[in-house]
């Protein structure tokens, strides 16, 4: 969260958008009971409620988008900075912590082709929507003025600790090996929107990191 002190979405506005996420895996499972496809159901849940996400934060978005237009060289920047770090990140908790991360089997994109392209927006565009929104909705309340790493960290906690819960299969190993990614991609997600004050460069470099991470699996 910024060091901003004026908050600008409502509480009704913060429990909507976070019953959303919530409602992610929970319609996934719903779907599940009917195509018996992990993979298709999650994929299906993650773009229609992502999008209804967006659509019920889009003054949120356009602000955010302005912001990165008006300083469009230091957004440019760490945008870069962005993928660089998540990029370093996600390699190294899927290699070495054997971390649960929120991407598709290579298995799955390689042998369900008609569902390829749907994939690949779900948990790429969207799925660094869904992180985005939802850990600004989650810590714009809280009171950081002037204290840009209490921000970051306290953002790291509260979103990191929150996405691991709800996409995370519910064992404690899993979890111990999964927590640290969350955590470490939500802080850099803070990073860059305290550098900018928009969310739109940690969106764009999260999107390109998993989308290269999906299109290389299956070459």
């Amino acid at each position: 969260m910024s060091a901003k002190t004026v908050s600008t979405l409502s509480g009704k506005h913060i429990m909507i958008s976070i019953l959303l996420i919530i409602m992610i895996r929970v319609l996934a499972m719903v779907i599940n009971l009917f195509t018996n496809q992990d993979g298709i159901a999650f994929m299906a849940s993650m773009n229609l409620l992502t999008a209804l996400l967006i659509v019920y934060n889009w003054p949120l978005i356009e602000r955010h988008r302005l912001r990165s237009l008006a300083s469009i060289g230091d957004s440019l920047l760490f945008t870069a900075i962005g993928i660089v770090s998540i990029g370093a990140l996600t390699w190294l908790s899927v290699t070495f912590l054997k971390a649960e991360v929120l991407l598709p089997d290579p298995r799955l994109l390689i042998g369900v082709g008609y569902a390829r392209p749907g994939m690949l927006i779900a948990f790429s565009i969207m799925e660094a929507c869904m992180v985005s929104i939802g850990f600004k909705n989650m810590t714009d309340h809280l009171d950081v003025r002037n204290k840009e790493l209490q921000a970051i960290l306290i953002s790291a906690i509260v979103s990191g600790l929150f996405m691991t819960v709800l996409f995370t299969d519910p064992d404690l190993l899993s979890m111990v090996r999964t927590l640290p990614y969350w955590l470490l991609l939500t802080m850099i997600l803070s990073y860059l929107y305290n550098q900018c004050h928009s969310i739109i460069p940690g969106i764009v470099a999260m999107s390109v990191v998993n989308l290269v991470f999906m299109i290389l699996s299956i070459i």
